[in-house]
């Protein structure tokens, strides 16, 4: 059966991997809507870029324009290490089309619109329009199990005090996640900085695979890998988004443990997850198997013979 599934994305370089996997898992997956927010890049340009980057792959799923800051409105950051001012070092799209607003028309009620139809979700970013969703319509994210890239636990996040990116950019939207009875996913960076994916293994598939797409995801993770390495070290790049997203294609190939979670929402610590005594509230990848997940990425971007050929 084909999973229906809506993303929230900031699109940066490694939100950019997910969604053309995604896009081209069409025997696994079916991308049903796309919502931008905030992040890596300020959010019309992360819904342009999510745009160029499905129609490159060959989906015509609606995108939408959400929210622009976090619950809290703290100063967004305008440029990202890894990602640049476009999102994609570079190699961002147009924001020619004037493209819908979520809050406009649909609402963050477009969000409770899926969760009601059992679309999966799939939060890249902040989680600012979810937790706006929730505001608007709690009732419909009961026990709705959406996954999300969020969470630093033994592995130490890079944004202050530790945190990951995603949490210390709206702490408040993570936490009143976790307390409105919605049961999320989180692929914490224990889990997603285990895979690597190298320079050589985009440039054989590029070669490989020969495509548009291609090329301008080659371009933008140049910087990005760059960045990595000097931050975690290696080889390569860790494609965060791009594991979230792979857990949805091959699930068998991940762990989730129940658990439960409380997000530092001021301090030094702003961001940080944290795991504490009671009953569940989320379940946190423990495990992968990291050859299989690597494979999967590798070769749904950009085919078999790139996997051959790495």
């Amino acid at each position: 059966m084909v999973l229906r599934v809506h993303i929230d994305t900031d699109c940066g370089v490694d939100d950019a991997l997910a969604l053309a996997l995604l896009a081209r898992a069409r025997q696994a997956v079916e991308v049903v809507s796309v919502s931008a927010v905030f992040g890596n890049t300020y959010v019309d340009q992360a819904a342009a870029n999510a745009r160029g980057v499905l129609r490159l792959a060959g989906c015509g799923a609606e995108v939408y324009i959400g929210a622009g800051s976090g619950l809290a409105k703290r100063r967004v950051e305008r440029m990202r290490p890894a990602h640049g001012v476009d999102g994609l070092n570079g190699a961002g799209f147009s924001q020619r089309w004037k493209l819908p607003e979520l809050e406009r028309g649909h609402s963050a009620n477009f969000l409770a619109f899926a969760a009601r139809r059992k679309v999966a979700g799939l939060f890249l970013g902040p989680l600012t329009n979810l937790a706006k969703g929730l505001l608007e319509d709690p009732a419909a994210f009961r026990d709705w199990r959406p996954t999300i890239m969020a969470g630093a636990f033994a592995v130490e996040g890079k944004a202050a005090g530790g945190a990951d990116f995603n949490s210390w950019s709206d702490p408040e939207a993570l936490q009143r996640t976790l307390e409105a009875g919605v049961m999320p996913r989180l692929m914490p960076l224990d889990a997603s900085h285990l895979v690597e994916v190298t320079a050589a293994d985009l440039a054989r598939g590029a070669d490989c695979c020969g495509s548009p797409l291609s090329a301008r995801l080659t371009k933008a993770a140049g910087p990005y890998i760059a960045f990595h390495k000097g931050v975690w070290g290696g080889e390569g790049c860790r494609p965060h988004d791009a594991v979230a997203a792979a857990s949805l294609i091959a699930p068998e190939a991940f762990t989730f443990e129940p658990a439960r979670l409380r997000v530092a929402v001021e301090g030094p610590r702003l961001g940080r997850v944290e795991r504490i005594d009671g009953a569940p509230n989320a379940e946190v990848c423990t495990g992968l198997d990291v050859q299989a997940v690597r494979r999967l990425i590798v070769g749904g971007l950009f085919g078999a013979q790139a996997v051959e050929a790495a």
